[in-house]
């Protein structure tokens, strides 16, 4: 499996304690990381960091956003520390395994970030790559943080590029090069999200829902057609 593997996981997250069971059923050793809620954290220059956000992006970040950012690069720092190849699991408390027979580190070792699910489902891999639903994800298909292996290459890498705070930890076409590191992603996605609980990020309600889901539909059609030709 992996050499390590990673959730980020609250005591107070009691609605999301079955998802940490189901996963625990699979990965035994997995390793529970506190995540940072501003609301119960005092987060060192959060309103700084909110209205750099806003001057460089043009859109100012949620709290909950840059916790998301902190509580990831906390796990990537652990991962940056070692020595080798090794890919390294990072899942969130909604995170749910639903082909765990495929979930297999083998899979991902040529790669130094590596989607075992994105975007819902709607990850697009880049036709000319793919071999037996693993290949290269088209960057801008690659969102969402509930599903992902990096080695310590990838690790470092993410943090060197993540040290000012500007966009979402998960919208990853602002973050990855895709010259400067190798991706990788398979589909249908091994890893997804239980989508029955609240987000804890940001407030939803059935009709953002429902924008979210046609914006998702329409991008992965055209993302569809342009991985066709990659």
């Amino acid at each position: 499996m992996f050499k390590r593997a990673f959730v980020l996981f609250a005591e107070h997250e009691t609605e999301r304690l079955p998802h940490l069971e189901a996963m625990c059923k699979v990965l035994p050793s997995l390793e529970v990381v506190e995540p940072v809620f501003p609301s119960r954290v005092h987060v060192p220059f959060l309103d700084r960091m909110i209205i750099k956000s806003k001057e460089r992006t043009g859109k100012a970040l949620l709290a909950s956003e840059i916790a998301l950012i902190i509580g990831h690069r906390r796990i990537w720092r652990e991962i940056a520390k070692e020595q080798s190849n090794a890919h390294f699991l990072i899942l969130e408390s909604d995170s749910k395994i639903v082909r765990p027979e495929v979930l297999d580190n083998s899979l991902a070792i040529t790669y130094d970030v590596f989607f075992w699910g994105a975007w819902n489902g709607f990850m697009s891999l880049k036709k000319s790559t793919v071999i037996n639903g693993v290949g290269e994800p088209l960057i801008k298909s690659v969102y969402c943080t509930y599903g992902y292996s990096m080695n310590s290459k990838g690790a470092k890498y993410l943090l060197a590029n993540s040290k000012k705070v500007n966009y979402p930890v998960d919208l990853f076409k602002h973050y990855v090069n895709p010259n400067d590191i190798k991706l990788g992603g398979i589909v249908p996605e091994v890893i997804s999200s239980w989508q029955t609980t609240e987000s804890l990020i940001r407030r939803e309600t059935l009709f953002s829902l429902l924008k979210l889901r046609i914006i998702q539909v329409v991008f992965y059609c055209r993302n569809t057609i342009q991985s066709y030709f990659c």
